[in-house]
């Protein structure tokens, strides 16, 4: 948790906005691909359909959202500032009781939604979708498959609309992708070997610190000192 925004980080103080994005895309789509193959049965198919019903329409509004505004880094801060409020809040805020628990299920669609919007213009949605998953009691092994698979259509989807929406041109995505591609396979091996190893109790917590520490660095870092430094 917490490794795609860091690494989506890290890109943009070499790549541009345009490039960085798709760039990410890929490269996390083989990552949470050898996620998905390490952890393949324990996918919870039902909460990723009713993800997958949001995300694509989500995706085709923030594909207008590119096409309409195109590069987005002026108002990027204000949207991480709205992510990481949402992070922290989604994190800390009582859950549901058990028996409104049936009611609320339809929210993986509306996060589909926001996460297909979110992730041609934020870029990152990790985060974005974690806390959900957390408030569903999803741990360990369930969490980590069924969050791959949800990134998965959504990077799946940033790449065509960056092609066709702002004209990018692959080869821009360059060699250094490429080593990035081949370096998450070792990568989610030491990670599967290291999550057996944590007991579901232990697991609750050090999810629960990711997330805080993800959102205090979108919403401070990324948002906030952004917009005072613009000042």
């Amino acid at each position: 948790m917490g490794g795609g925004i860091l690494l989506l980080a890290v890109m943009f103080v070499f790549m541009d906005h345009s490039v960085a994005i798709p760039a990410h895309a890929a490269v996390q789509i083989a990552s949470n691909g050898t996620r998905v193959l390490a952890f393949i049965k324990n996918v919870d198919w039902p909460a990723l359909g009713r993800f997958a019903v949001g995300v694509v329409p989500g995706a085709v509004l923030g594909a207008g959202l590119l096409l309409t505004f195109g590069k987005i880094e002026e108002s990027e801060p204000y949207l991480k500032m709205i992510v990481g409020a949402y992070i922290l809040l989604a994190t800390f805020l009582p859950k549901p009781k058990k028996r409104a628990e049936a009611k609320t299920k339809w929210d993986f669609t509306l996060l589909g939604f926001v996460a297909g919007t979110a992730a041609l213009t934020v870029g990152a949605v990790g985060p974005l979708i974690a806390p959900i998953f957390a408030r569903h009691d999803f741990v360990k092994e369930r969490l980590i498959a069924t969050k791959a698979m949800c990134q998965i259509l959504t990077h799946i989807l940033k790449i065509p609309a960056f092609i066709f929406v702002l004209g990018l041109d692959v080869g821009d995505l360059g060699l250094l992708t490429a080593v990035m591609i081949c370096m998450v396979i070792p990568g989610t091996l030491i990670g599967k070997r290291i999550v057996r190893h944590v007991t579901p109790d232990h697991f609750r917590i050090l999810y629960k610190l990711a997330l805080t520490l993800a959102g205090a660095k979108v919403l401070i870092y990324d948002g906030i000192m952004k917009v005072v430094g613009a000042a």
